[in-house]
């Protein structure tokens, strides 16, 4: 593509709705980004947490909290649906805001320096940084819907998801060196600096061409974005609605949200079993947790195109709930008889593997039920109820294992996962019948 030049001499780059590389460059680095609070939250401080003798209820209670901001995405969704800086594009404006909420929460962390058993401060403190990346994650989200051609989806679902991962596992691994040897301030300017640069990466690409680079800048509201944008609430609720009144949808949502209850375990429940039960250090398990994540990053950028595209969704989502009940009994019946660590780094590496698989399969199934005209709104509830699932699970997990152990965890785990895979089933996935009009 040829580069022009404007009355400013700066030259200007390809717009993300008619670049791919460019599209494909900015979403893999706002969903890295998202991997920052993530990281801090479900892997850095939870070890911590638990290497200085909190209680598997105090550290399920603390994950459930700071994750929580992800299942309140519907509100930021259909504001975002509803509100916009037209001459910066419909999503845009609401990304860069959010970058600099997040890089200020990291800020103001750093400045507060909770200790470790100012529990409840630093789930305030990590609420607050998730519920910045979640208006970057709906933003993102709806500028997906928007710009995205139907043929990469499932490409771009896995290098959003894979992206994430890999965010998490980077900042799993810096946290908890920096915190462990250095303490809390140091980790959130590192933190920080890291946010900042990112940020303006994405910050000179365009949505459309022709829109504003920024708010002061010149350039207009694209016809795409004129025509999308709603300048009132009922159609914004009409269309969810309309979504939400077929059984199939509700059935696949109830599906997603227990489905979650894997990936929950590896939040709130590896980080004392490891630490208090197997005996190992707090940047340790950061670390055994960057790296298996890291792993579990490729599988998620290779294996969900090659499985959605030769099984078919509806079978990769019953298979892969399948294989991950059993992989949950099997911790069940083998728990007693461990000796060292090797079953459970074996159980943990698979779990979270084939964990993200799954959600990035529910994802694409997500993004295609949902009308482009309220993306935002739709896809925003799509994604916040299995959310909501995961803080649930991870916060009741600390009551199971007081009133069962370990053992009990897993078998629970198990039991849900094949709640999940019947509800999938009675869902009807991957059948074209449940896609909207405009989608078939």
């Amino acid at each position: 593509m040829r580069l022009t030049l404007p009355r400013q001499g700066m030259p200007i780059l390809p717009a993300l709705s008619e670049n791919r590389i460019a599209r494909f460059a900015t979403i893999m680095v706002l969903y890295f980004l998202q991997g920052v609070p993530l990281g801090l939250s479900t892997v850095a401080i939870p070890a911590w947490l638990a290497s200085s003798g909190a209680s598997p209820l105090q550290v399920g209670a603390f994950v459930g909290t700071a994750i929580l901001p992800w299942s309140l995405k519907p509100l930021n969704g259909i504001l975002m649906d509803r509100f916009a800086f037209k001459p910066m594009g419909r999503r845009r404006a609401w990304t860069l805001a959010a970058q600099a909420l997040m890089l200020a929460a990291l800020v103001t962390m750093g400045l507060l320096n909770p200790g470790v058993t100012e529990i409840t401060l630093l789930a305030a403190l990590c609420f607050m940084l998730n519920l910045c990346a979640t208006l970057n994650d709906v933003a993102i989200d709806g500028l997906a819907v928007d710009i995205v051609p139907d043929e990469e989806r499932t490409v771009t679902n896995s290098l959003m998801f894979a992206s994430q991962v890999f965010g998490i596992s980077v900042t799993s691994f810096i946290a908890g060196q920096v915190l462990n040897a250095n303490g809390l301030v140091a980790m959130a300017i590192v933190l920080s600096a890291m946010v900042a640069a990112a940020s303006a990466f994405v910050s000179v690409f365009r949505e459309r061409p022709g829109e504003r680079l920024l708010p002061w800048s010149s350039g207009e509201a694209s016809k795409e974005c004129q025509q999308r944008q709603h300048d009132a609430w009922l159609p914004i609720f009409n269309g969810m609605f309309r979504a939400l009144i077929k059984p199939g949808t509700l059935l696949f949502l109830l599906g997603a949200a227990v489905a979650q209850v894997s990936l929950a375990f590896i939040d709130a429940v590896a980080p004392t079993l490891s630490v208090q039960h197997l005996g190992w250090s707090s940047d340790g398990y950061s670390n055994f947790a960057a790296l298996a994540t890291l792993v579990s990053a490729g599988t998620a950028l290779v294996l969900p195109t090659i499985l959605v595209r030769v099984v078919g969704i509806r079978w990769t989502l019953v298979s892969l709930s399948a294989v991950l009940a059993s992989l949950a009994s099997i911790g069940g019946l083998t728990f007693d008889g461990w000796i060292g660590s090797n079953v459970f780094s074996t159980l943990y590496v698979l779990q979270l593997s084939i964990g993200v698989i799954q959600t990035i399969v529910i994802i694409v199934w997500a993004m295609r039920i949902c009308d482009p005209a309220v993306a935002a709104s739709l896809f925003a509830l799509f994604m916040a109820v299995p959310n909501f699932g995961r803080a649930v699970w991870a916060g009741w997990s600390g009551v199971v294992i007081e009133a069962g152990g370990y053992s009990a965890v897993y078998f629970t785990v198990a039991g849900l996962t094949i709640v999940s895979l019947a509800l999938f089933l009675l869902a009807r996935v991957g059948e074209e019948s449940q896609l909207p009009a405009v989608a078939q």
